[in-house]
This record gives C-alpha cells, structure tokens and sequence, in this order.
C-alpha cells in the first residue's frame, strides 16, 4: 500500500472521503523539454561562443531559469482520489481544493486527438461540473496517466448518478443528458424518437456517440463531449434495449 503523508490521511478521515485510493500528479513533461531545449541552446553558447553567442547563451539559460520556478511549483501538487471525492493539494501536503463526489453534478468526459509531427496522441478530457455552479477542468493543467485518472472518476461518478437518472425516468417518465433525452420509451433527439424496439446498434466512439435503426447513418449521432454523464446514458440505453429483448422473449400467458 502507498506510503501517503500522515497529513493527507487525516484530512481524508475527517473530511469523510472514504479511502484513498490513488495518487496523481501535475504533468511536467512540456514545461521540463523547455527547460532542457533551453538549457541545451545556451551553454554551448556560454561556453563556446563569440560575444553575440555567449549573449544569445545567457538569454537562452535566463529563459530556462525563469521556467524553474513554476516547474517546480507544479510539479509539488498532488490530486488525490479517494472513495467519496478528491483532493487537490500543493506543497507540503497543504490543502488547495476539497471535491465530495456528492458535490458534482455531472461530469462530461471525452478524448481529444492532437496531431503532431510525430504523429497523434489521444488527450482525455474530463470536466466536474458542481452544484454550486463551479467546475473542475482536470485537463487544465493535465495530469499524468490521465486516463487512469478520468476512467476512474468516471467509474466512482457512475454509481451515484446511474441510480437517481433511474429513478427519475420512473418517476417523471425521462431524464435528460445535454442534447439527447432517455424516455420510458426509448431515446429522444430534438424531435426524434427512437423507441427501444428500433434500435440496433449502440457505440460511443473517440468523438461521437451513435444510435442505429438498421444499416446506413445512425439515427442519433451526437457529439461525446456535449453529453453529460455518457457513461450513465449508454448504459441507460443499452439496459433499456435488453429489457425490450427480454420482454420479447416471454412466452404469452395461457388463455
């Protein structure tokens, strides 16, 4: 088991937070290669040059020196999941941000695909959006093993909100993530209503999630990153599918 500072395990008892279940930190990979390209640029130029390289050197190292500071910074904040919520600190264990899983209201989770030189890299996405009208933007800065990190927020966040959107579809008869709607049903965009017994086909893509009525476009097809709490509607739709299935299965009763 991680050895977490004695201070992070007090707070997370009295504040409730269950158990901790895993450590994350700030990701300083870009801020470090500008350090190093830098520091690479100037020496040489200290060293080696004539007036105008050892000029061009010591700027070169002054801007390396200048991006020590705030790399260092960054590099001290920890993000702390636990079973209830996060923790955010910075320093010596210096509490910065306390988020209960109760306090979120939704989360909206995506991948971004950045295409470089080298080729392209997948970028999670993950916002917390609060009851109290904040948000927390974990791409801003980004995390290191990202995907760890959201997938399991994702998972944590799941439990408690699949539940209550259950609920209210049996109670008020829908619930509504962002641009598409689960009904009693079936699934509704804008004016489109795709009930459970037409539906064949359900996938959440990189980029968008689809639902297909047959062969051809899908039906519905919108984009990921505008759905709130997708994690909860995909299962929502697929359980509603199967119910349907099953429902159909059942030998009618004797007359």
């Amino acid at each position: 088991m991680p050895d977490y500072p004695p201070k992070i395990i007090e707070i997370v008892d009295e504040t409730g937070l269950g158990e901790i279940v895993d450590c994350f930190r700030q990701s300083v990979l870009a801020e470090a290669g500008i350090v190093v390209v830098l520091t690479l640029l100037g020496a040489p130029g200290i060293l080696f040059g004539d007036d105008v390289g050892r000029v061009m050197g010591a700027v070169a190292l002054g801007l390396a020196l200048l991006c020590v500071p705030p790399l260092w910074l960054k590099a001290r904040r920890r993000l702390y999941l636990c079973s209830n919520g996060l923790l955010l600190t910075t320093g010596d264990a210096v509490l910065k941000r306390l988020i209960a899983w109760e306090d979120v209201a939704y989360v909206r989770k995506w991948t971004t695909r950045v295409y470089q030189r080298g080729g392209s890299q997948d970028v999670e996405r993950c916002i917390l959006m609060l009851k109290n009208g904040g948000k927390l933007n974990l791409a801003r800065p980004p995390y290191a093993r990202d995907e760890e990190l959201t997938a399991a927020i994702e998972h944590y966040m799941s439990e408690i909100s699949y539940p209550r959107r259950a609920m209210e579809i049996a109670e008020t008869g829908s619930s509504t993530f962002g641009p598409i709607t689960v009904t009693a049903e079936g699934v509704r965009d804008g004016d489109r209503l795709v009930r459970w017994s037409e539906i064949t086909g359900l996938e959440r893509a990189r980029v968008r999630l689809r639902i297909w009525t047959g062969f051809g476009r899908p039906a519905i097809s919108r984009q990921v990153r505008t759905i709130p709490d997708v994690a909860v509607l995909v299962a929502l739709v697929a359980e509603g599918v199967e119910r349907h299935r099953l429902h159909r299965q059942e030998p009618s009763a004797d007359v």
